[in-house]
């Protein structure tokens, strides 16, 4: 910590973290015996030492709204942003729900009370006016996608907005969580880049969106040219394809999706097998060919 300080000579370092921290510095933790609070000014530091800093010690996210915090909400924000002590919890067990807001003139003090009707039990916090987090103890009864995407479109009918949720996992109760927090946040936040599609994010679902993009050079050829290459002039093919391999390749249910007979979606299905080879009914084909709809999609 002497090093970091006598690198950054406008740096200060606290005992405490300051109840209104600046938000133009950078904030830090030491997690040693006798922890310490390190700011600098934005306008000091690069993304390169941003970044070592960041693995060097913890960073402390002050880009929320503390002000109107009380009660449990107030415990949580200072255990999860700004290293103070585990809250006092009814479950072992948490996750987060996290969400996004998108449209204009966002009324955010009616959206609050809504997900309070919604999320009776839960605690909420708002780190800025379009995101949030939802934080849900384990219980016997626990919020599953399907709810969450019925909430969607009734908020989305009443506020004239759209919102994107990513339910996150159980994690037990300990001085990991708000790294875990920090990892599902960055994921994310990283996912509702690529879509403009605001629906429920779970790990498993965002997972091969962030794959796609990595994909190399090589890879993206070969996708392109082998299997893609059906979809250039026939986008209905594509997005019977992508619905029914989404459906777990249950006909029945992908034809009811897409509102189409069930022989008409087997019609299709055996016309893209013709058209490139490929069996669908092949686990290791079907996970190419949901990829290269990814990466057309991304794309």
């Amino acid at each position: 910590m002497n090093k970091i300080v006598a690198y950054f000579p406008d740096s200060v370092t606290y005992n405490h973290f300051p109840t209104h921290p600046s938000s133009d510095h950078y904030w830090f933790h030491s997690t040693a015996e006798k922890p310490l609070w390190i700011s600098i000014p934005k306008e000091h530091i690069t993304e390169d030492q941003l970044d070592l800093l960041k693995n060097l010690l913890q960073y402390v996210d002050i880009d929320h709204q503390t002000a109107s915090l009380s009660g449990k909400a107030l415990a949580w924000s200072d255990f999860l942003f700004h290293g103070g002590t585990i809250p006092q919890s009814a479950a072992d067990e948490v996750r987060f729900i996290q969400f996004q807001l998108q449209g204009k003139n966002i009324e955010t003090e009616e959206i609050n009370e809504a997900l309070k009707g919604f999320f009776p039990d839960h605690t909420i916090l708002w780190m800025k006016d379009s995101y949030g987090m939802i934080m849900e103890e384990k219980k016997e009864i626990i919020e599953n996608a399907d709810e969450l995407q019925s909430i969607s479109a009734t908020l989305e009918s009443d506020f004239f907005m759209k919102i994107a949720f990513y339910l996150g996992k159980f994690q037990t109760v300990s001085e990991q969580l708000p790294d875990h927090f920090r990892n599902e946040k960055q994921v994310f936040h990283e996912v509702i880049k690529l879509t403009n599609r605001r629906e429920v994010f779970t790990f498993e679902k965002a997972f091969p969106m962030l794959l796609a993009t990595q994909l190399p050079a090589h890879l993206q050829e070969i996708l392109a040219n082998s299997i893609l290459e059906p979809f250039r002039d026939d986008k209905e093919l594509m997005a019977t394809i992508r619905t029914f391999l989404e459906s777990n390749s249950n006909v029945s249910l992908a034809a009811k999706k897409l509102y189409v007979h069930r022989n008409t979606l087997q019609y299709r299905l055996e016309k893209f097998t013709e058209k490139t080879g490929v069996q669908l009914k092949d686990f290791d084909a079907a996970i190419v060919v949901y990829f290269a709809g990814l990466f057309k999609e991304l794309y």
